[in-house]
């Protein structure tokens, strides 16, 4: 009987034994987990950079799992190599590009670690094709061709024929607009230009046959300033409206723009960013689209074009003023 009793004992008390360890290993573990070491590395120069990187910091900085190093794109100071070199030595699980030069170096340099991207604008087939890591996800800045040109539909619903200009790196862009312009019973008058000594030529072709002009991005037709400058006089001088993308292009002197939210951009960076951490390889090679796109009107540009935007679509759009 007494040995009975013993043994009973003694199954209790190794029981007991089995709880406490588990609960005293769990414990031990919960202390000295370390948090997920990320670098988030931005390009300079443009305030949108620092207004994503700020809204990233923002979604992830409460998240005690995470610990987040902020660095300064700065390749000047010695070779990118010797850079990328700095960033990793920490090992980080993850590294965050902010805008197109961090991000174009990065595929370069950076090898085993994977590269989450945000706010670039570029030929993204041919950066990722150069690159390293096999391992790459992010956001884009181009804004789908169907949403601009619903949005230049909605905006302006009497158009219906549309010119548009586009050199060769925007052949795959001229194609999609070609796909989408007759579900909005747009017309497309398009013309292809070997380089920006054509853009006078190619407007003055287009300009009698169209009611209104597409600006989507391509570098022939936003990074000189004269040829923007001219595309504006031009237009506006043949009563010719501008659907164009960028809120600074609005300011400049185009009726409409459209543009995304970098507040957005940055949280949606930051979902994506966590899905990375939480499911691996599972999001590898996923490019997203910004998902809230932003109307910019100038107030007084489409009065002095007589144009007729309707009311619905004037109220949620952004207002601006020319020379801001």
């Amino acid at each position: 009987m007494l040995f009975f009793c013993e043994k009973k004992y003694f199954k209790v008390c190794r029981n007991y034994l089995l709880i406490l360890g588990s609960v005293i290993l769990s414990t031990i573990g919960t202390v000295h987990a370390k948090p997920a070491r990320v670098a988030l590395v931005k390009s300079p120069v443009w305030k949108e950079y620092e207004q994503t990187s700020r809204s990233i910091l923002s979604s992830l900085g409460s998240n005690p799992e995470i610990l987040i190093d902020e660095i300064v794109f700065d390749a000047d100071s010695d070779s990118e190599e010797q850079f990328w070199q700095r960033v990793t030595e920490d090992e980080p699980e993850l590294i965050i590009t902010v805008g197109t030069a961090s991000t174009r170096s990065a595929i370069r340099n950076v090898k085993n670690i994977p590269i989450v991207f945000t706010t670039v604008l570029d030929n993204l087939k041919a950066m990722l094709a150069g690159g390293n890591s096999a391992d790459i996800c992010g956001i884009t800045l181009a804004i789908p061709v169907e949403v601009q040109l619903r949005m230049l539909k909605n905006a302006l619903p009497e158009v219906r024929s549309v010119g548009y200009v586009y050199g060769m790196n925007s052949v795959d862009l001229y194609q999609s607009a070609m796909r989408y312009s007759s579900r909005y019973g747009i017309r497309l008058v398009p013309r292809l230009i070997a380089s920006e000594r054509d853009i006078p030529q190619a407007l003055r072709e287009i300009i009698p046959e169209v009611d209104a002009l597409w600006m989507p991005l391509d570098a022939m037709l936003y990074y000189n300033q004269n040829i923007r400058h001219f595309i504006l006089l031009e237009c506006f001088k043949n009563s010719v409206p501008i659907m164009a993308v960028s809120k600074k292009i609005a300011e400049a002197g185009t009726p409409l723009a459209v543009d995304v939210d970098y507040e957005d951009i940055g949280r949606q960076t930051a979902e994506l960013i966590m899905k990375k951490l939480t499911q691996g390889s599972r999001n590898r090679n996923v490019i997203q689209h910004p998902r809230k796109v932003l109307l910019y009107i100038n107030k007084g540009v489409p009065t002095s074009l007589e144009l007729n935007i309707p009311e619905t679509i004037a109220k949620d759009a952004i207002p601006v003023q020319s020379g801001r």
